[in-house]
């Protein structure tokens, strides 16, 4: 290991690439190395070799490498995929062939993006020469490319020891655990006024894992910190209103987060979405001072969950179920949880929740 060259490493493509060139999972990419990122106006060249020194760099070389937006690398993805499965596909891609988007263009404005190997949608169609709305599986079904499961076809029934066992053969519908009576909740830990509520923490609906965002019309939209959505019902059971601050709670870990009250909102449902970064500050929790933890405004939220492991996901080398980076291997699952929420005390007088710990004094009794 020469450790001189490790951010050298990290900013170029290897020297190896004039010998052994770029294999890629779908295709051999040297072509698009030597061709086109070589002849890159936003990238380095030196020695022979592409460096992407800064960000914008960076981004634009993943631009070029991905089908979604090198039209020529989606084409040949295709032509390598109709090798293996003997179909036609790649007149999908024939229409973009030469297109490219660049960095500086997805910033300018959005862009569209190519129909690809790797998802299941079709996205323009050549027959009408019209683009398409994104449409999962519309390619296994209209054109027959083969599902990515044993068979090729869509499964149903998983003829494998341990998954019968498990009684994962076939689909089941199952209902949500009981944590009470399997004890991850204990209801004789809960604090007067306080109400049980299955617990989902689904991805946002302007985001997935950040909150981030810089123009006005979603800041607008933003209350500015985490919330937790409830109905009407369940909120009218506990004295909560609309944006009261509430405590989230359970053997786990607690959460400050103020209400959401709407009818869309099932019954003894609390949904709370992931992640949530804290723009205005979070006020103290007098539950949390009374149970002596360590961080007096509580946690995010995954503060009141814990992971369940499903020993389905444990079986790997079977077929499509093989161990693969990304959340399978096995799987932890937060889904099938309970908490306790209630409405937080306020102080006595007009500053009602207590931010600074220089007035913890003033914070109420739990």
């Amino acid at each position: 290991r020469d450790y001189t060259k490790v951010a050298d490493k990290l900013i170029s493509l290897g020297p190896d690439v004039h010998h052994y060139g770029s294999k890629g999972q779908y295709a051999d990419l040297t072509p698009i190395v030597e061709e086109e990122l070589k002849n890159n106006q936003n990238l380095t060249v030196k020695d022979g070799r592409v460096y992407f020194e800064r960000a914008e760099q960076a981004c634009e070389l993943i631009c070029q490498i991905s089908p979604e937006l090198n039209g020529r690398l989606a084409h040949m993805f295709f032509k390598e995929m109709e090798k293996k499965i003997g179909l036609p596909l790649a007149d999908l891609v024939e229409s973009v062939k030469a297109r490219r988007v660049h960095y500086q263009d997805i910033i300018s404005q959005p862009r569209r993006i190519h129909t690809t190997p790797q998802w299941s949608a079709i996205l323009f169609d050549p027959k009408t020469g019209k683009e398409r709305t994104f449409g999962p599986w519309t390619m296994n079904v209209e054109r027959l490319k083969p599902w990515h499961t044993l068979s090729g076809r869509q499964e149903v029934y998983y003829d494998h020891q341990g998954i019968r066992e498990l009684g994962e053969a076939l689909p089941t519908n199952k209902p949500p655990l009981d944590m009470v009576a399997i004890g991850d909740i204990k209801m004789d830990g809960a604090e007067a006024k306080s109400k049980l509520f299955r617990f989902i923490t689904p991805h946002g609906k302007w985001q997935i894992h950040s909150s981030f965002r810089d123009h006005w019309p979603m800041m607008q939209m933003s209350r500015g910190g985490p919330t937790v959505w409830l109905n009407p019902d369940d909120a009218a059971e506990i004295e909560v209103a609309d944006n009261d601050w509430v405590e989230m709670y359970c053997q786990n870990g607690i959460e400050v987060v103020r209400a959401v009250v709407s009818h869309q909102v099932p019954r003894n449902m609390a949904i709370t979405y992931h992640q949530v970064e804290r723009h205005m500050n979070v006020p103290l929790s007098p539950l949390a001072k009374k149970r002596n933890c360590t961080d007096l405004r509580g946690g995010n939220n995954n503060a009141t969950t814990r992971i369940l492991m499903n020993p389905a996901t444990m079986i790997g080398g079977y077929a499509q179920f093989s161990y693969y980076i990304n959340y399978w291997g096995t799987s932890p699952s937060e889904r099938d949880h309970g908490v306790l929420i209630r409405k937080m005390p306020l102080a006595a007088g007009k500053q009602k929740v207590i931010y600074q710990e220089s007035q913890l004094h003033l914070l109420p009794q739990a």
